[in-house]
C-alpha cells in the first residue's frame, strides 16, 4: 500500500427485527471537514495499537473495526467474530485515499451511544429503507455504503446476510471514475467498461451513477 493511501476499517452491524433484517448507520458530525453529514457504518482508521499482536493487516483491521465502533457507538463487538465482506480502495482522483475493510458483525441486543464528536446521531432500519430516504435526497450517503446496503437489501435475515457473504470470494473494489450520460459513472471489476474505462459498452454492469447528489447502484450479470 503507498503511503498516501491510509488503511481503515468498518463494522456493518445487523440485527433482527419483526419487520426484517435492520442495519445500524452513523452520521457524521456535521462540522467535519471529511464526510460530514453523510450516514456511514461505524468504523475509521487503523491506529498504531490494533497491529500490536496482528499478523497481517486483515487482523489490526479487525482489532480497529471493533475498537471504532466502541468509541463511536459503545458497541462491543469481539474482533474474531467478525466476517471480511469486501474491502475498498478510494479512487486515485480523491483528494484523500482510504483502503477499507468492511466488516459484517451482529448487534441485536447492542445499545447505541454516539460519541458526538466524529458522530452525532444514529438509526437502525432495513436497508432498502435507507436506500429510498437516500434516492428522496433525504439520507447523504458514499457508494460503498450504497453498494453494501444494495446486497443487504436482498438478505431477509443475520443468517441470510451471513450466508451471502461467506457463499461469494471477498471482492476487493478499486473504483474507476468515468462519466455517462452527462453524469459521473463510477465502474467496479466486473463491469464490462471496467478494464477500458467505457461505460458505454453493453454487457454485466457493477457500477454507480451520481446523479443530481444520488448514487444509484446498478449490477447485473448480463
Amino acid at each position: 500500500m503507498t503511503s498516501d493511501i491510509r488503511a481503515a476499517a468498518t463494522a456493518v452491524i445487523t440485527r433482527d427485527s419483526d419487520a426484517g433484517l435492520e442495519i445500524l448507520l452513523l452520521r457524521r458530525h456535521k462540522q467535519l471537514k471529511v464526510g460530514g453529514g453523510h450516514w456511514v457504518f461505524p468504523g475509521g482508521t487503523l491506529d498504531p495499537e490494533d497491529y500490536d499482536g496482528a499478523a497481517n493487516e486483515e487482523q489490526a483491521a479487525r482489532a480497529a473495526a471493533a475498537r471504532e465502533t466502541m468509541e463511536e457507538a459503545s458497541i462491543s463487538l469481539r474482533a474474531h467474530d467478525l466476517l471480511l465482506l469486501s474491502h475498498w480502495t478510494t479512487p486515485p482522483a480523491m483528494g484523500r485515499r482510504f483502503a477499507t475493510w468492511f466488516f459484517l458483525a451482529e448487534g441485536d441486543n447492542a445499545e447505541v451511544l454516539v460519541d458526538g464528536e466524529e458522530m452525532d446521531d444514529f438509526l437502525w432500519g432495513a436497508p432498502e429503507h435507507f436506500l429510498q430516504l437516500h434516492r428522496r435526497g433525504d439520507l447523504a450517503l458514499l457508494p460503498p455504503t450504497v453498494v453494501t446496503l444494495a446486497e443487504l437489501a436482498a438478505c431477509g435475515t443475520q443468517l441470510d446476510a451471513k450466508r451471502f457473504y461467506l457463499d461469494r470470494t471477498v471482492p476487493y473494489f478499486q473504483p474507476l471514475i468515468s462519466s455517462h450520460n452527462d453524469v459521473i459513472c463510477m465502474l467496479y471489476d466486473g463491469d464490462v467498461g471496467y478494464a477500458a474505462i467505457d461505460p458505454t459498452l453493453s454487457g454485466p454492469r457493477n457500477r454507480c451513477y451520481l446523479e443530481a447528489g444520488v448514487w444509484r447502484y446498478e449490477f447485473s450479470i448480463t
